[in-house]
């Protein structure tokens, strides 16, 4: 478990929302290791490795995934890095993506987008808020209407522990007289970046532009608090894309994860004498 220390120096550069001790902690169960600028994370013989450093200073990320392995003697590994380097008879669920970020501030909207915000602002009214019922109603909604995966599926239940956990969660919320129609969950720990992690839309009250209008507000408290840019998060599928891209989200580094079963080889034997 990381010191105070520590975590100071992971939040001053943080640019990955796995980066985010609070956010990682909660939704895994898992506790926060920090070794030569690689986090991890690690619970009962399971560990996950984030490949990539603190500050994106590029270094010998096998490396640190070895010592890792080495130190924890883990059973499971889920890397997350910008590329595997492992071969592929060592890798089971396997997958890419990029992630997304809107470089602060943000000069100018794109006359659609500007539409669709002042179309939700005439019927919506956007505050902050606490958690409640109401939220986690939209969240079994969500899931109850989405073929998720094992892995999402669990992070989305595991929002609501996230929340009460966090210092630095801020929930935006869309409501129509006293209707929650939409809500959004932004993190600010970091400090140059805010991580725009999730939105939900209720598919029952449905106001067209009310994730467009949480977003502006999103844009609007991270510029508040200093932020030089937001990451978006993953593509996940051209859907999500074309709304990160429509408000000027543009790839900026790429993602990769596997989950790696340990077995006893001749490289573990040699990063043993190490």
């Amino acid at each position: 478990m990381l010191n105070r220390e520590e975590t100071k120096r992971v939040y001053q550069h943080a640019y990955l929302p796995e980066h985010l001790i609070e956010y990682v902690e909660s939704i895994s169960g898992a506790k926060s290791h920090l070794h030569e600028n690689y986090l991890s994370f690690f619970q009962k013989k399971h560990l996950i490795f984030i490949g990539y450093p603190l500050g994106n200073i590029q270094k010998d990320v096998p490396q640190a995934y070895y010592w890792a392995c080495k130190y924890f003697q883990p059973s499971t590994v889920a890397i997350i890095a910008p590329e595997i380097w492992l071969s592929d008879h060592h890798l089971r669920k396997r997958s890419t993506d990029i992630y997304y970020r809107i470089q602060l501030p943000l000069l100018s909207l794109d006359s659609a987008v500007n539409y669709m915000v002042r179309r939700a602002k005439r019927e919506l009214n956007v505050t902050e808020a606490k958690y409640d019922k109401a939220h986690g109603k939209l969240i079994r909604e969500f899931i109850s209407t989405h073929d998720l995966s094992q892995e999402q599926l669990h992070i989305f239940k595991q929002v609501p522990q996230y929340l009460k956990t966090s210092t630095t969660a801020r929930l935006l919320e869309a409501r129509k007289k006293n209707v929650l129609v939409a809500f959004s969950i932004v993190d600010l720990g970091a400090a140059d970046y805010a991580f725009y992690l999730f939105n939900f839309r209720s598919s029952k009250k449905m106001i067209p532009g009310a994730s467009d209008l949480l977003f502006s507000h999103m844009i609007q408290l991270a510029q508040s608090e200093g932020k030089a840019a937001i990451n978006l998060g993953l593509g996940i599928h051209p859907g999500i894309r074309r709304f990160k891209e429509k408000w000027g989200g543009v790839p900026f580094c790429s993602y990769a994860s596997a989950l790696v079963v340990r077995k006893s080889t001749e490289l573990d034997r040699l990063m043993d004498k190490l």
